[in-house]
């Protein structure tokens, strides 16, 4: 606040606070499954402020705004992909949000039989949009012919060649999960 005078008569000129704002903690881990987590914006009393999310799957609680200091809440919805990253901006502030990988996977069959004669064969993989997987044989008879990575749903084929000896069994990994060929 000031004042100026002009002819005997003082004027008052009157100027807001500079508002300077942070936020604790600046970056936060949320689990695969969600939920909600809080931070906290520090300011001046009369300082204005809002909080804003840049992801669908985050969004604010409560606290979305407010003068002076004060706690936002937001909910992380539930990650079925890979890990990913957002941020909220408050006062200007970026609090970065980190979720967890959330993938699964699954095979559409567990084992394969194969004549001794050999063959070929398949197996689906099902996994959420963004999650990457490895296919690889823990036999030296079993060839992955395609699907040996993906992202996403996939397929993973393999040969046998023939065989004239007793019968055998082996094993695909497929996103960690075991699939088992037998031949006669």
């Amino acid at each position: 606040s000031g004042t100026v005078t002009i002819a005997g008569r003082t004027f008052t000129v009157n100027q807001g606070q500079g508002c300077t704002f942070a936020v604790s903690p600046a970056s936060l881990s949320a689990a695969a499954a969600g939920g909600q987590q809080t931070f906290t914006v520090q300011t001046a009393a009369g300082c204005a402020w809002s909080a804003n999310v840049n992801a669908d799957w985050l969004s604010i609680v409560s606290g979305g705004s407010g003068t002076g200091g004060g706690t936002v809440t937001f909910a992380a919805a539930a990650n079925t992909g890979p890990a990913r990253s957002a941020t909220i901006t408050a006062g200007g502030q970026t609090v970065t949000v980190n979720q967890a990988a959330g993938c699964s996977y699954g095979l559409s069959s567990t084992s394969a039989s194969v004549p001794g004669g050999g063959g070929t064969g398949s197996v689906g993989v099902t996994a959420g949009a963004g999650c990457a997987w490895t296919a690889s044989s823990n036999a030296s008879w079993i060839t992955i012919t395609a699907g040996s990575q993906g992202t996403g749903g996939g397929t993973v084929s393999f040969s046998v060649p023939s065989h004239s000896g007793p019968a055998r069994s082996g094993t695909l990994t497929i996103a960690a999960l075991t699939f088992t060929v037998s031949q006669g």
